[in-house]
């Protein structure tokens, strides 16, 4: 599990130039915050031939990806620790934020008129109208996001 766990964040975390760490710079990123990794031993971790690594390396190496150590440790964490790198993904593409910085100061009708946009253009890519996390999150979620489209879009006031 431990291995699975560390793949998926070499996989899913953007570096600081939006692209993913190598195993070079995690063995760097975590002897920077005091926790001394080797590159070859994090190798052997990430193939699963090392297979149970002391508490203070799983520290070190969840400092240097940037997310809590109980992603290792809990599925609960685990899952929140994707839905943060979900984020930090999309923080990291200039392309989205750009968009969003766009819709600051439009109406809200008109942010209404982008979100459905948007999700005739997923439709026409084989995406969900919304993304997996959205379809997922209950009515009340849907809310809380739509307050802080309305929020980013300019509009404070309720619809």
């Amino acid at each position: 599990m431990f291995a699975r766990r560390l793949e998926e964040l070499f996989r899913t975390v953007p570096g600081p130039n939006g692209r993913a760490y190598s195993a070079k710079a995690i063995a760097a990123r975590s002897t920077e915050r005091g926790f001394r990794l080797g590159e070859s031993y994090l190798s052997q971790l990430r193939s699963g031939k090392a297979k149970s690594p002391s508490f203070r390396t799983v520290e070190g190496i969840a400092a240097a990806f940037g997310v809590d150590v109980h992603y290792f440790l809990e599925d609960r964490a685990a899952q929140r620790t994707r839905d943060e790198i979900d984020l930090m993904r999309l923080q990291a593409d200039t392309n989205v934020q750009l968009a969003a910085f766009r819709l600051a100061g439009l109406s809200s009708d008109s942010v209404t008129v982008v979100n459905e946009l948007i999700k005739v253009l997923r439709e026409q890519q084989g995406l969900p109208k919304d993304p997996p996390d959205l379809m997922s999150a209950g009515s009340q979620d849907q809310s809380a996001d739509a307050q802080r489209l309305r929020v980013v879009g300019g509009q404070q006031g309720q619809d």
